[in-house]
């Protein structure tokens, strides 16, 4: 747990680091409605990175369990089995993000798309297929007890990327260029991993003589629940986005993603133990260690009254004039505005890393269905609250979002008494 909580947190440091980088940074450099179609851009990812249908979690939590159990024969099935389903899925992905090369100009809203807009976002179609291959590869080192080790080395690569899109900003590079150099990053970070499983897991069987389309079948269910998850996530946060910009324009979507982005850094901070637990939360429960249970489960509720609370209420205090110094005045939000936006990532935070151990041991079916039913509604209620309410309505849309599924959470799984499977 210590090496990682210690991997965990230094990961964490690098995307705090390069989140509280870029934003004011390319603000600067590009201007705020700039930014803000790269913003529109760069939604593609976490947006299409949900292609997988969830199986990589679904695959990591199950490997992780069946080698705690000393099954390593069944763990190399599992990978086999997920491993073709997920590279047929990223080839039609790729091909199928080949249709914007033959678009020339796209108009969303009050958000309009050139030629080179458009490169870049087919790069970045591109991107999100190796994105998913990367996932899958960082479960099987997470299986194989391989956490700290390989978590430091994917999160150090993947805020390479974003080190060389501020180059690339920098010296004037075009979107296509900047989005260039996070496909050649993101395949860097894939043969990283492939090393690392190939030297550390020479056990795990390669190929797909062991594939099996009954593993699949198997792994469906809590496979497209993990999905939920992302999905809903990518909803809230890139469909907002998606939202704001198109009926307010992209300086909006700017100031809605930077307030965000900086109400999160206490949730990522305690988010370092979430991560870290999940491959020993899985193993706990595999081998019936019920202490080793517990006591993950008291850390967590303990680090959501002294860490989570307290951060989310210094940033409703203090927020505004955070992000007016963190953009160097570019982007001053209202102080109400900024409270809203506090509110839901405390309610955030109340539900998301505690889903986090169901989905180590496969439990999170039903919430995760719950998850994407109320994400759909308050999204759907997104574009009438912006019009009516402007940033304000979004704000309060969100918001009660968050309440919803901290509610919906407690209520599926009982207080959090997860059984044993």
């Amino acid at each position: 747990m210590l090496a990682n909580n210690i991997a965990s947190a230094g990961s964490i440091f690098w995307r705090i680091l390069v989140q509280l980088v870029i934003p004011p940074s390319l603000i600067a450099w590009w201007g705020a409605d700039r930014y803000g179609e790269w913003l529109f851009i760069t939604s593609l990812p976490l947006l299409l990175s949900v292609a997988d249908l969830g199986f990589a979690d679904a695959a990591a939590s199950r490997m992780t369990m069946e080698v705690a159990k000393g099954n390593r024969d069944e763990a190399s099935r599992i990978f086999q089995s997920i491993f073709a389903l997920t590279g047929t899925i990223c080839l039609a992905l790729a091909a199928s993000g080949s249709l914007l090369l033959l678009v020339g100009h796209l108009t969303v809203g009050k958000a309009s798309f050139g030629e080179e807009s458009l490169r870049a976002a087919f790069l970045f179609v591109c991107y999100s297929a190796l994105l998913i291959l990367s996932k899958l590869f960082l479960a099987c080192l997470r299986a194989g007890r391989r956490y700290a080790e390989s978590t430091l080395v994917y999160d150090a690569l993947q805020a390479l990327e974003g080190v060389g899109l501020l180059i690339c900003a920098y010296t004037g590079r075009s979107f296509v260029f900047c989005s260039l150099v996070y496909v050649v990053m993101r395949l860097i970070n894939i043969v990283a991993l492939i090393g690392m499983i190939r030297g550390w897991m020479n056990w795990l069987r390669w190929g797909l003589e062991l594939c099996s389309w009954e593993t699949v079948k198997e792994l469906l269910s809590p496979a497209l629940a993990a999905m939920a998850m992302p999905v809903a996530l990518a909803l809230n946060f890139q469909g907002m986005i998606w939202i704001v910009g198109s009926s307010l324009g992209p300086a909006a979507a700017a100031i809605l993603s930077t307030v965000r982005t900086a109400s999160r850094v206490i949730i990522q901070l305690v988010g370092i133990f979430s991560r870290a637990a999940m491959p020993i939360y899985s193993a706990s429960i595999a081998t019936n260690n019920a202490r080793s249970r517990d006591i993950i489960q008291r850390i967590d509720r303990l680090l959501m009254l002294v860490l989570l609370l307290p951060g989310c209420a210094a940033f409703g205090l203090f927020g505004v004039q955070l992000v007016g110094l963190w953009t160097r005045g570019h982007i001053v939000p209202d102080v109400s505005f900024v409270w809203i936006i506090a509110a839901g990532a405390l309610f955030h935070g109340l539900w998301f890393f505690r889903t986090n151990l169901l989905v180590s041991i496969n439990k999170h079916v039903r919430f995760g269905w719950a998850l994407v039913g109320l994400t759909l509604v308050f999204t759907s209620l997104g574009v009438p609250s912006v019009k009516l309410f402007g940033m304000s309505g979004v704000a309060i849309n969100l918001l009660a979002l968050e309440f919803a599924t901290f509610i919906a959470f407690w209520v599926l799984n009982d207080h959090f008494k997860i059984e044993r499977p």
